[in-house]
């Protein structure tokens, strides 16, 4: 009978262990997903005051007037050694366009997130990479200047294949620039 309550309370402590893991591991999952779209909100809320500093967009649009943060190579390996590989993900934007008639993505802002705020000891190893296009028609009654809203599409990369993604539309509305519309990215 003792052998056999020692057998029982070992499979019990061993179902509990095998939970707190789990349980374990569901949680820091949830923290780096948590971590890498607060992550992609800054790049995004970075590339709007980057935005709002320029008078012509036509040159970001075409793909000639990229943002002063450009903090390393396009294509890095992460702490857990898997690579982000921003070219790859610019060609797979561009393939995947909602409309026919959307224009192509162009990268706009890349980097190291503690480069972007200033702190690269303090802060989770994240890569965040920023794209912008052509905006869609102005879908609001408000005036939108002559080079019309962009788009711009944040995205933050870690470890274990985290990746969140914010989009937002942007349009200059008299002399600010404004957040038409902004969502997280499936």
């Amino acid at each position: 009978m003792t052998v056999l309550i020692g057998a029982l309370v070992s499979a019990l402590a061993g179902a509990l262990v095998a939970t707190v893991m789990m349980e374990h591991a569901v949680e820091a999952n949830h923290r780096r997903g948590v971590q890498a779209l607060y992550a992609a909100d800054g790049l995004l809320a970075s590339v709007i005051a980057d935005l709002a500093g320029r008078s012509d967009w036509n040159a970001i649009v075409e793909g000639a007037g990229p943002s002063r943060f450009r903090a390393g190579p396009v294509r890095v390996p992460l702490p857990d050694g898997s690579v982000v590989d921003t070219e790859a993900e610019t060609r797979a934007l561009t393939s995947d366009r909602d409309q026919p008639g959307d224009l192509p993505w162009h990268l706009f802002a890349w980097g190291w997130f503690g480069d972007l705020v200033g702190a690269p000891d303090r802060v989770p190893r994240l890569y965040v990479a920023a794209w912008v296009r052509a905006g869609p028609a102005a879908d609001t009654d408000l005036p939108v200047d002559a080079t019309g809203p962009l788009v711009v599409r944040a995205a933050a990369f870690g470890p274990f294949h985290v990746k969140r993604v914010v989009e937002a539309t942007v349009a200059r509305r008299a002399a600010t620039v404004q957040v038409v519309a902004w969502n997280i990215v499936r």
